[in-house]
């Protein structure tokens, strides 16, 4: 494997990605897409998911994208949509980019919620664990929690972030830092509202008592169903989040991506 980093997609400096070259190309491309509630976490989080996808056969393109700053109003949604969106036609134009139908997404928590993201406007395959799905009903069953903000040092690995349970002050925090406080956005926001008949397969993770409630799990799934779109669900017990339960969800992770990328 080899890894080349900091290429730039974009003029802004956040706007970089690493790429992780197979010794052995399977043919297919995934986009690996960090989390860290869309305000703080980094591509270098993603090094082990990565590693694996590449030492699978995948090219993986881990890219990173500017951070939400509520409170300078900066960075707010849908700009981490549009960095990713622009990643993508940086790899349209460099070569690198695999045959539109062998490019699959994934993503963990905030960085799950992205993927769903480019599932749900691009159709491809997706796997999410840990994604914030349904913000304006976690948001509206909240009104009246304080939210709390959370900051996690950046030398944390992705596995030990919130493995705390659930934590809905911070929840209601990230989504208002994310819209800059702007509850007007908060419908466009929400990706779930956006599903149609052109979104991608999925293969959706969450544990049973932790950050992102299961119910939103279960909620996607039965929307891409309405949809007539293919969708698996893993419900882990306990209150791991995200990379945390990497050991039970990677096979069936990889056999996702095997069976629509490759298969």
């Amino acid at each position: 494997m080899k890894i080349i980093k900091n290429i730039s997609y974009g003029e802004n400096p956040c706007q970089k990605l690493d790429i992780y070259k197979p010794d052995e190309f399977n043919n297919a491309l995934i986009i690996d897409i960090h989390g860290g509630g869309w305000w703080q976490g980094d591509k270098e989080k993603e090094h082990v998911m990565a590693s694996k996808f590449a030492d699978e056969g995948y090219l993986v393109v881990v890219p990173n994208y500017r951070l939400a700053d509520g409170e300078r109003s900066k960075n707010l949604y849908p700009t981490q949509v549009q960095d990713l969106n622009l990643a993508l036609k940086w790899l349209d134009e460099s070569g690198y980019r695999c045959d539109g139908e062998k490019i699959g997404i994934f993503g963990a928590s905030s960085g799950g919620n992205l993927a769903a993201e480019l599932c749900v406007s691009k159709g491809y395959p997706t796997t999410t664990w840990s994604a914030l799905m349904d913000l304006e009903n976690f948001y509206n069953t909240h009104l009246n929690l304080k939210p709390e903000k959370r900051i996690i040092d950046n030398n944390t690995p992705s596995s030990e972030i919130d493995q705390g349970g659930r934590d809905d002050a911070y929840y209601k925090w990230v989504i208002i830092n994310f819209l800059g406080g702007d509850m007007s956005k908060l419908h466009n926001a929400t990706v779930i509202n956006r599903v149609n008949e052109e979104t991608g397969p999925m293969f959706l993770v969450n544990s049973i008592d932790e950050l992102v409630p299961g119910e939103e799990m279960f909620k996607m799934a039965e929307t891409l169903l309405k949809h007539n779109q293919e969708v698996q669900t893993l419900l882990l017990k306990g209150n791991r989040h995200a990379e945390a339960y990497f050991e039970d969800a990677i096979d069936l992770t990889l056999n996702f991506f095997k069976k629509h990328l490759l298969d």
